[in-house]
């Protein structure tokens, strides 16, 4: 799949643009699709002198500096910039690598792209597509006559950023993690704040992408967030009788839990789905009598399974219903915990796993936090249960444990830490994502 993720350019397509083929390229000529901020024509290849590698470096730069885009080298344009004729370009592995290199190059630093060959008829001639994504490492710099300058897209054209907007532009970059962990923040806490915490503890999962994407929220959308939610379990192993039963729609956002009452808190499962593609999810690890101030044990298995089922359910959400790309940001907690009615966690099948030492009960959350890849995360495979390993395990090193022992650090499976029940799940899901089981002890 194509970094470049574009609601926009997917609608002038028809298709993601990873599926795009030289048919759905050529239709761009029938709806006399012009240029724009995001999409550039180029009639032929980029030259080999270094007047047009530089203009290939500055265009794949100018993208990356703003929104994001795709090139497409075999479209002709009209005085007015809007697609007019397919004279295409040859297609060869030796061009593809001759581009990405010289990209590689002259481009500081070096931008995430995708090269993607559209062949038509006879293999050999067709489009080229220069998916790039909106960069998070920018600015990208270009070397124009002995110095250094920072393309970006105005319109359908390039122009050079200024010295104050440079500054701005690192200034941004520099500060985009600090608001992004602030997000996750207040995302999770608008989420919280929907829970009915008085018999039940959950493990929540929050995200948000560092490129944000635009998801649409219409009676269509909110019909089939409906149909695809409502009597189902995100839940990958115990989710056996915990299914979504209400699917909503609130500020800005999709949401969904599993109370059966219209005028209850939610129970059981929640979710807050935000149009930019960040997201909230809650599963519940475990019951508890808030009059009563026994503690809470939280089995690992049942946090493994909140965490894995969250991160995916998230992922999922952001690429394919918010267009949302490049790294996300997440956090995991548990909640609610208090002096009140503490908790530990807790592996009840001990089979020669006796409690640590050093474990302990907590009486307040100690979140957990990392970074990954959203198409890494949203395919579920190897980089997702990674991923839920460095958050498991900061969560269980606040409990006194060294890491949460369902997940390795290299995003395997440990069979022998899951109980029989959940096995035959686990091992359905794990064969969908190619994600290898090991039967290691630890």
């Amino acid at each position: 799949m194509a970094a470049l993720r574009s609601t926009r350019l997917e609608r002038l397509l028809g298709v993601p643009v990873s599926d795009a083929t030289h048919a759905h390229v050529h239709a761009l000529i029938n709806g006399a699709v012009p240029e724009d901020y995001d999409l550039d024509f180029k009639r032929e290849l980029y030259g080999r002198n270094d007047a047009a590698k530089r203009a290939l470096c500055g265009d794949v730069a100018a993208m990356a500096n703003t929104s994001g885009g795709l090139i497409i080298l075999g479209l002709d344009e009209d005085e007015h910039g809007s697609a007019t004729a397919a004279p295409e370009v040859e297609l060869s592995d030796d061009e593809k690598r001759r581009m990405l290199q010289t990209v590689a190059a002259g481009v500081s630093p070096a931008p995430q792209l995708d090269m993607i060959a559209c062949p038509g008829t006879d293999p050999a001639r067709g489009f080229y597509l220069i998916a790039v994504p909106r960069s998070n490492q920018g600015p990208h710099a270009v070397l124009v006559n002995d110095s250094l300058r920072f393309p970006r897209r105005n319109g359908s054209t390039t122009v050079y950023l200024s010295q104050p907007e440079v500054r701005a532009a690192y200034f941004s970059q520099f500060t985009a993690e600090r608001d992004r962990a602030g997000q996750l923040e207040t995302v999770e806490a608008e989420l919280l704040a929907d829970l009915d915490t008085s018999v039940q503890v959950f493990a929540v999962v929050t995200l948000a992408p560092d490129l944000e994407g635009g998801m649409t929220i219409d009676t269509a959308a909110m019909k089939t967030y409906q149909e695809q939610t409502v009597g189902r379990s995100p839940l990958i192993v115990n989710g056996s009788g915990i299914n979504w039963m209400r699917a909503q729609v609130g500020p800005g956002r999709l949401t969904a839990d599993g109370s059966s009452r219209p005028d209850q808190r939610a129970t059981w499962l929640a979710c807050h789905l935000h149009a930019t593609g960040a997201g909230a999810f809650a599963a519940i690890v475990d019951r508890t009598d808030r009059g009563d101030s026994t503690q809470v044990d939280i089995g690992d298995e049942h946090l493994a399974d909140g965490l894995l089922s969250g991160l995916q359910y998230l992922a999922r959400h952001a690429r394919d219903r918010a267009a949302a790309s490049g790294n996300v940001f997440l956090r995991a907690t548990v909640h609610p915990l208090t002096a009140e009615c503490p908790a530990r966690l807790v592996h009840y099948r001990h089979h020669g796993f006796p409690e640590p030492l050093g474990a302990r009960v907590l009486t307040r959350a100690v979140p957990a936090v990392t970074v990954s890849d959203v198409d890494d995360m949203a395919a579920g495979g190897l980089e997702l249960v990674a991923a839920a390993h460095r958050l498991g395990s900061g969560l269980a090193q606040a409990f006194g444990r060294a890491e949460i022992l369902q997940f390795s650090p290299e995003g395997e499976l440990r069979r022998r830490y899951w109980s029989h029940e959940s096995r035959p799940a686990l091992e359905r899901w794990a064969q969908q994502g190619d994600v290898k089981i090991t039967d290691d002890e630890v």
